[in-house]
């Protein structure tokens, strides 16, 4: 693990696992974390130790106020975020990439491979939240909530039992990067998996983004019993069957 300063200056951690000899195979797997959340649980370490099995270099890296610079957890936006893992892929990664996302880390893989087709060689979204901020403005929030998020620059929001603040900046670049509603041109292997119990997302939202991709390779899994941590067991063993189909694809090419 190792401290790393981004092109932004905002410094975080990075964990580079390469594989032990021998390496089988030209991927690197690319692992970004949620809103509020980190790459240290359940999801990634299973995700690194599914890589160890296949000699493949792994890395996951901590969004830009978060984990060890959550101190600055305002300045960051979506912006920020999205030059966060093209900087990963451009330059700390030598090769192609499979890339896994968590909730935001999903917004950001999607977007990642719509703009590095080249190298972005499969996704797996994990409830991933492509534009939930509109989805926050359009549907949740209450008139006052938005004024007060326009006026202040800040909101404080409870939900499930968890208070978020939202900035203004953070909503202004989520419309600069929204990504549904429309073709979406990512033409790689996607694997889409949410949970039915997912309190924090559009029952439909893996279903819609799989609407809008252009890619012809594109699986849906919806866990009747899973919630948006896809923490579980099962959870677990679903997403090492998703990184299989798209490990094997990727060696196709």
């Amino acid at each position: 693990m190792t401290v790393y300063t981004f092109k932004s200056n905002f410094t975080t951690k990075i964990d580079f696992r390469q594989a032990k000899s021998p390496k089988t195979n030209n991927l690197t797997l690319v692992y970004t974390h949620g809103l509020y959340s980190d790459c240290w649980g359940r999801k990634p370490e299973t995700i690194l130790n599914w890589c160890e099995t296949k000699g493949i270099d792994f890395i996951r890296y901590e969004l830009a106020g978060h984990g060890s610079d959550s101190a600055r957890y305002e300045q960051a936006d979506l912006n920020i975020w999205k030059a966060q893992i093209l900087e990963v892929i451009d330059e700390i990664v030598k090769t192609d990439v499979i890339l896994a996302g968590s909730s935001l880390g999903g917004w950001l893989s999607l977007l990642a491979a719509r703009e590095r087709p080249e190298k972005v060689k499969g996704v797996l979204g994990l409830a991933a939240a492509p534009d939930f901020t509109l989805d926050l403005e359009n549907y949740v929030f209450t008139p006052e909530q938005k004024e007060k998020l326009s006026a202040e620059g800040r909101l404080e929001f409870t939900n499930n039992d968890f208070t978020y603040v939202f900035t203004k900046a953070l909503f202004e670049t989520g419309k600069e990067n929204s990504l549904l509603g429309k073709p979406l041109p990512v033409v790689c292997p996607v694997h889409l998996i949410q949970g039915q119990k997912d309190a924090s997302l559009d029952p439909n939202k893996a279903l819609n983004i799989a609407k809008c991709l252009e890619s012809s390779d594109v699986v849906v899994k919806l866990l009747k019993d899973s919630n948006h941590r896809l923490g579980k067991d099962e959870d677990l063993a679903e997403i090492c069957c998703s990184l299989e189909a798209l490990y094997a694809r990727a060696a196709q090419n």
